[in-house]
């Protein structure tokens, strides 16, 4: 049933007091009375019938098939009253949520998201949101168990000292994960494993330069739950955890070849990338160029299908992910935002946008 007009109307209301920092106080409250008001009108989104026996890879499948998440207005504000006090009285911050709401679990069109608007504020939230209290679900249970049960045949004899120092990704198999421009992964020793310090840059719209961005991976050596993979790599990214299982199907002192399966609550993923350890190896060294790609067959990767990794990495045009202090002071909310909003508390509110772009908004 669609939202009435006076329902829109309240959404407003409610949205656009949450929005002023003026009214800080009130927000909890109008939180609470939005929540009243849609189960007064029946809205409230009510547990999907065989909820016991559904199972989804995740946030992203889930969307993709027409589900509609089910939220708990309340929660928000309740149970992760600071950090929603933090984000909605901050503009950019809001533009992340929504921003957010927009890409339905849409993981490349999430990055973008997190490298124009990206804050330690919109991490605290989502952070708490999501994974900590769990405001927004599927409502039916995650499972990745078949996504897992086929993996690529490791390397027996491969020794993880052989990662150590500094490495350039050349080339990778997924374009929504691995083909990022100017990757450089450094690893050390840590703990029962290796850290791995990773750069990447995000290109904002109009050939208009990067966005820098970086974040920390923990190595473990694990074999993961089917006992197929080389380690089990996790970390968190934007406020959110990832697991990825690591399979070494080619190396020598020279490069490595990494294929990896991961998830997150967002969905399954899977991909490959090439490591070497100057970014124009594989393009000059004809006998690196072979070895590589004969491992890649061998697991089941085609070379041809692997892009190209732009390691150019200009000096110029580049700025840190997420909002600056200059864009803070720059960044205005519409209208559109606020109803934007509305899809955080009842979702399905709005329909999805086929040509929505992070970069217009």
């Amino acid at each position: 049933m669609a939202p009435t007009r006076s329902l829109k109307l309240l959404l407003v209301a409610a949205a656009t007091t949450a929005l002023k920092p003026t009214k800080l106080p009130t927000i909890q409250k109008q939180a609470k009375a939005l929540g009243a008001a849609l189960a007064a009108v029946g809205l409230t989104l009510a547990p999907l019938a065989g909820v016991a026996e559904e199972t989804s890879a995740g946030f992203e499948e889930f969307a993709a098939k027409g589900g509609t998440m089910e939220a708990r207005p309340e929660c928000f504000f309740d149970e992760c009253g600071d950090q929603s006090k933090a984000c909605f009285t901050n503009p950019s911050c809001l533009k992340g949520v929504t921003c957010l709401g927009n890409c339905r679990g849409e993981q490349e069109c999430a990055t973008r998201c997190f490298a124009r608007f990206g804050s330690e504020k919109l991490n605290d939230w989502l952070s708490c949101t999501l994974e900590e209290k769990k405001c927004v679900v599927t409502g039916v249970k995650q499972d990745t168990s078949a996504f897992y049960a086929t993996a690529p045949q490791r390397l027996s004899n491969f020794d993880r000292k052989a990662l150590e120092g500094k490495w350039w990704k050349v080339r990778g198999y997924n374009a929504k994960y691995d083909c990022f421009p100017c990757q450089v992964n450094t690893f050390s020793t840590a703990p029962n494993g290796m850290r791995n310090d990773i750069e990447f840059r995000v290109p904002k719209p109009d050939n208009g330069g990067y966005w820098q961005n970086r974040l920390e991976e923990v190595i473990i050596d694990e074999r993961g739950p089917q006992g197929k993979a080389s380690y089990t790599v996790g970390g968190k990214m934007y406020g959110l955890e990832f697991r990825e299982q690591w399979y070494i199907v080619g190396a020598d002192s020279s490069f490595v070849l990494v294929a990896y399966k991961g998830d997150t609550q967002q969905g399954p993923y899977e991909g490959a990338f090439l490591y070497t350890r100057n970014k124009d190896d594989y393009d000059t060294n004809s006998g690196l160029r072979s070895k590589a790609d004969a491992a890649a067959k061998k697991a089941g990767l085609e070379p041809s299908q692997f892009c190209a990794i732009d390691n150019a990495c200009p000096t110029t045009g580049v700025t840190q992910a997420g909002a600056s202090k200059d864009d803070l002071s720059k960044e205005k909310l519409e209208w559109a935002d606020v109803f934007d909003l509305a899809e955080w508390f009842r979702p399905g509110t709005t329909a999805k946008k086929a040509d929505f772009d992070p970069n217009k908004m």
